[in-house]
């Protein structure tokens, strides 16, 4: 449903241990930030497994980066480490 030459972008959580710890013990459990059940770590998605899924639908992946979030600071910023959150750029050949 993308436009030759138009942009996509995705946000989501990684499939790791980590992501785990950080999105449902930490943010469901003990910061209490989101209800709980609001994740299921079955249905997060490995960055290899989205950009397989978007080659397959012709899309080239153009850069894929990890996201920090500081909740205290209520802040964000990219990072090169994907193994929490992370954020995938890619666009549809002209």
């Amino acid at each position: 449903m993308l436009r030759p030459g138009g942009q996509a972008f995705f946000s989501t959580l990684n499939r790791t241990p980590a992501a785990f710890a950080a999105a449902i013990v930490g943010a469901e459990y003990l910061l209490r930030l989101l209800p709980q059940g609001t994740h299921d770590w079955s249905k997060f998605i490995r960055p290899s497994e989205l950009a397989r899924a978007l080659r397959d639908a012709g899309l080239v992946v153009r850069d894929i980066r990890g996201l920090r979030y500081d909740p205290i600071m209520r802040r964000a910023w990219l990072v090169q480490d994907t193994s929490v959150n992370y954020l995938v750029h890619a666009g549809k050949p002209q």
